[in-house]
């Protein structure tokens, strides 16, 4: 039996060896799967903190739903304000003045600070909103191209039974004299060309 264990040594051997140059396929399938595996936990765990987020809790105080409402004011809040400066300017332009200068009187720091707080809350919306509307056309926009590709396909396929039928029709003899057909000989016309 020695021979026996020294060619199952041998083929090891050379198995290890092979290893070396060529991927095992099996190691390599266990591998990628185990990744797989742990991209699909990581989704799940994501998945259900996204859903715990946005479902009722049920242990939800008043502070819960003040904080909530606070985080929904800004955006209302900033649009009322800008607003009700051009409603207040012809209305009682002698306050719009002195609100215009005590703004004036801010130094310029509190406005980039201002520009940024607003910039961050509009734009953050307005770059999602921009992204879906993007998405949109471009799905539109390639539904048209399906439809005008269809319609030119149809189109070929009619083209190509008419033209068929119509070489017939000509062909046929009545009496001994050939039918006439306006259509049918523009396309001949077409095709000498």
């Amino acid at each position: 039996m020695a021979w026996w264990n020294f060619i199952g040594d041998a083929l090891k051997g050379g198995k290890d060896v092979a290893e070396v140059f060529v991927e095992n396929k099996e190691n390599k399938g266990q591998r990628q799967h185990a990744e797989q595996m742990a991209d699909v936990n990581r989704d799940l765990a994501s998945l259900s903190q996204f859903s715990d987020e946005f479902h009722s809790r049920q242990n939800r105080t008043w502070w819960d739903s003040f904080v909530d409402g606070l985080n929904r004011l800004p955006r209302p809040l900033l649009t009322i304000a800008i607003v009700s400066f051009f409603v207040l300017a012809p209305l009682d332009p002698a306050r719009f003045l002195e609100i215009a200068k005590a703004y004036e009187l801010m130094p310029p720091g509190y406005w980039a600070l201002l520009s940024i707080i607003i910039g961050f809350y509009f734009g953050g919306r307005m770059q999602l909103k921009a992204q879906d509307f993007t998405i949109k056309k471009s799905a539109v926009q390639a539904a048209k191209e399906l439809v005008q590709i269809k319609k030119e396909f149809r189109q070929l396929d009619d083209d190509k039974e008419s033209t068929e039928s119509k070489i017939f029709d000509t062909a046929k003899v009545s009496a001994g004299k050939v039918l006439k057909n306006s259509v049918v000989q523009q396309w001949l016309d077409s095709q000498k060309k």
